[in-house]
Parts: C-alpha cells; structure tokens; sequence
C-alpha cells in the first residue's frame, strides 16, 4: 500500500490533459496511477536529463517525480520517443 501523498503538479497536469488527446482510456489510466505503485522514495531511477527528478516508465511516457518525506511530487509527464530536452523545457 502507498504511505505517499500524491501531488500533482500545475505542469503534470496540463501534460495529462495533452496526453488525454492521443492515447486510450486504458494508458491514461495507467499513467495516472503509476505513481499509486512506488512504495519508497527511491524506487525508480534517477532520470538521465533531470538529474533532480525520479522517473517512472510507463509505455511511451515517462513520468518524473521527486520526493521529500511522505510526498511525491509529479513534476512533469511526457512521450519519451519524442527528443527528451525539447520535452524538458
């Protein structure tokens, strides 16, 4: 079971919507609750290009987290087959 408060970030959630537009029901879902699955801060590894962040891979998307105490913190979601820093900025 997850100990972590979930927040979702003003820029996570405007990927999210983006991303609503070009996927199913059933890959939104999954992305959305992936973070439901981390059950300790470091679980995932630290992402190549946002050093700062964690990520997990869900299909094509890569979602970015951080944690501090008993919160992660969604920072940013997208398409990982697309260029990675044009995704960043």
């Amino acid at each position: 079971m997850n100990k972590f408060k979930i927040i979702w970030s003003s820029e996570s959630k405007k990927d999210l919507k983006e991303i609503k537009n070009n996927v199913s029901r059933s890959k939104l879902k999954n992305i959305t609750i992936a973070p439901k699955q981390i059950i300790f801060g470091e679980q995932f590894q630290i992402d190549e290009y946002r050093v700062d962040c964690r990520r997990i891979i869900e299909g094509n998307y890569k979602i970015l987290y951080q944690f501090k105490g008993d919160e992660i913190r969604i920072i940013k979601i997208f398409n990982s087959l697309h260029n990675p820093i044009n995704s960043l900025l």
